[in-house]
């Protein structure tokens, strides 16, 4: 069986077509940065998953070991990486050089020593862009205009979406929440929780700080 590559693991993460996308961040008071991704592939989107992986049913998509050796090689810290179930995955990691395709695309960044999410199109077509071959391969499998740089009604995007892959991951992908919280050396913390399909299409400016 082919294992998923540790980056398609890592997006796949961030992505997940399950009820809840947990993303946490975290400016730890050395100035690094703390991130947990934890979510799980819907029934229908993990079909997809182990059919661009090559993994058969009843066999896992995560490498967990193979995750954390590449991500560890990376240059990130305190990697742990946990499938207890074969399509669910909880990633946590630490960002010390700040480096990483999420600074890269001004995604994150530290003003004040505070930590600054901003999700807008720029900044999403910005990680695309910034992302090897290995992750984009995996973003494309989700057909998001904003990665493309197009505007499409979430409708729209729901309706091309079940076309292609079906009414079962269609409906995953609208029933799909993204849970996000950052948290900052002062106690302080952020949370925002925006639905996969509107992250997918999104067309305005959010930002957490």
């Amino acid at each position: 069986m082919k294992k998923i590559c540790f980056v398609f693991a890592l997006i796949a993460g961030i992505f997940m077509t399950s009820c809840t996308t947990d993303i946490t961040l975290e400016l730890n008071k050395d100035g690094s940065v703390s991130a947990e991704f934890k979510g799980a592939a819907g029934e229908g989107f993990a079909k997809l998953i182990k059919a661009a992986t090559g993994a058969k049913d009843g066999q896992v998509i995560f490498d967990t070991n193979n995750i954390e050796y590449e991500l560890s090689k990376s240059g990130l810290s305190d990697v742990k990486a946990v499938s207890k179930t074969g399509v669910d995955l909880k990633v946590s990691m630490t960002d010390k050089s700040k480096k990483s395709v999420f600074f890269n695309s001004d995604l994150i960044r530290i003003e004040n020593n505070k930590l600054k999410l901003k999700l807008s199109p720029s900044t999403l077509k910005s990680y695309y862009d910034e992302s090897d071959e290995q992750i984009k391969m995996y973003l494309d499998m989700l057909l998001s205009p904003v990665f493309m740089d197009e505007e499409i009604s979430e409708t729209e995007y729901l309706d091309f979406v079940g076309s292609i892959y079906g009414k079962e991951v269609s409906k995953e992908l609208e029933s799909s929440l993204v849970n996000i919280v950052i948290k900052n050396p002062d106690g302080s913390s952020k949370k925002h929780v925006i639905s996969m399909s509107q992250l997918l299409t999104l067309s305005e400016t959010i930002l957490l700080e």
